[in-house]
């Protein structure tokens, strides 16, 4: 496609219907006029003095990575027309973000909780921070009746400039200096918030709204905040989620593998012996029953042994 509007002579894109967040979504349906096929469509429009590559780096990445719980990029595209226009086509998800599924039971959550570990752990094995992981950024599709979380906005192999974030619940202390290195530890963090939310029903640092704004989040993760409603979190999740909140990036975990040995060691069954286990031949020594019939010689043992007792007694 040449143009804007040969993409959208090609898709009919209804900018009324958010598949992402109810309200300033960048997720729409729209129509493949090719064969009338519904699909997802990832609009962001940049004003070109503010527009530095990263998004159509991370669409072009994000076409090349494969994962259940990666929303596929099929296509991509770049328009400089006026503003830049970013555009993504990816498979449809009916069941919108994942911050509108924080009232599921403990089990769906442990579920959506360890597939969004081991997407993360995919993302970080191919060399990519996401640094933008967030409940808005993971749809949540069903297969067979089980909830499959879905993660949009992801593919970055260069840091994300601070000016592009619109909301800062999710972000690490070192997000907020352009200085500091981010890493794999800047995402662990933003998996701690999530696991938060998701068993509380709130964000540790508060969300965004007309009385709490950016300023103010950003004040609470760089300050002494301490989120209250921590004991409400199961284990392992609850020592996981303290520990991925460290404000110091070498005090949380170092990996995602990390996290995932504590869950798997966590889950592991406790080994008993079986009832009817043969037992060993100390046991057995140990064990033996007093009612065994005497044999002969213990008889005849018996009666010497009082013969020589009485003829010293005499």
């Amino acid at each position: 496609m040449e143009t804007l509007k040969d993409f959208y002579t090609a898709y009919e894109v209804d900018q009324t219907d958010s598949l992402d967040v109810a309200q300033g979504g960048s997720v729409y349906r729209a129509v493949d006029q090719t064969d009338q096929q519904a699909v997802g469509v990832k609009l962001v429009e940049i004003p070109a003095r503010f527009d530095k590559g990263f998004l159509f780096q991370r669409y072009t990445k994000a076409k090349t990575l494969n994962h259940p719980n990666l929303l596929p990029y099929n296509a991509v595209y770049r328009f400089e027309e006026g503003l830049v226009n970013n555009i993504a086509v990816m498979p449809i998800v009916q069941g919108g973000n994942l911050r509108n599924h924080f009232d599921l039971d403990d089990a769906n959550k442990k579920l959506i909780a360890d597939q969004v570990l081991d997407g993360l752990f995919y993302l970080h094995g191919q060399g990519i921070v996401w640094q933008n992981l967030s409940a808005k950024h993971i749809l949540i599709d069903q297969e067979f009746g089980n909830y499959i979380p879905k993660f949009i906005n992801y593919g970055n192999t260069d840091r994300i400039p601070l000016a592009f974030f619109s909301d800062y619940e999710y972000l690490a202390p070192e997000q907020f200096d352009e200085q500091a290195k981010v890493d794999e530890r800047s995402d662990i963090w933003a998996y701690g918030v999530l696991l938060y939310g998701l068993w509380t029903g709130r964000l540790p640092f508060g969300e965004k709204t007309a009385t709490l704004p950016n300023l103010k989040i950003q004040e609470r993760i760089l300050g002494d905040w301490e989120p209250g409603l921590i004991n409400k979190i199961p284990e392992p999740y609850q020592t996981i989620v303290e520990k991925c909140l460290k404000p110091k990036k070498e005090d949380r975990w170092a990996n995602c593998g990390e996290i995932i040995v504590v869950i798997k060691e966590w889950l592991a069954p406790v080994e008993t012996p079986s009832v009817n286990q043969t037992p060993s031949a100390d046991e057995r020594r140990f064990w033996r029953k007093p009612s065994q019939p005497i044999v002969w010689w213990q008889v005849v043992l018996l009666l010497v042994l009082a013969a020589l007792l009485g003829s010293l007694l005499g």
